[in-house]
C-alpha cells in the first residue's frame, strides 16, 4: 500500500464514520506531514490539495463539537483533490 493510498483510505474511513473525529483531526495532519515526500512522488497535485486546507480544518475541530460540519469540510477537500487528479 502506498502512502497516498494509506492517507486516502484514512479519509474514506473518516467520511464513512468508522474513524473517530477527534483522533482523525490529530492523525491526518501528522500523516500529511510525515508522508508528504512519498505522497508528492506518487501524485503531486493531490498531495498539494490535501495539504492546502485540511491541516487547518483538522486544527479547528475539538471534542464535543458536532462532527457533521467537520466531516463535510473534509469531504469537500477530498472531492476537490479527487477531481484534480
Amino acid at each position: 500500500m502506498t502512502r497516498l493510498t494509506e492517507v486516502l483510505d484514512m479519509i474514506n474511513d473518516f467520511l464513512a464514520g468508522t474513524y473517530e473525529p477527534f483522533a482523525f483531526s490529530a492523525d491526518l495532519p501528522d500523516c500529511l506531514c510525515e508522508y508528504y515526500d512519498d505522497m508528492y512522488a506518487e501524485n503531486p497535485v493531490i498531495t498539494k490539495i490535501l495539504n492546502e486546507d485540511l491541516p487547518e480544518i483538522c486544527a479547528d475541530y475539538e471534542p464535543g463539537l458536532d462532527p457533521a460540519p467537520f466531516r463535510e469540510a473534509v469531504r469537500k477537500e477530498y472531492e476537490r483533490a479527487m477531481r484534480a487528479q
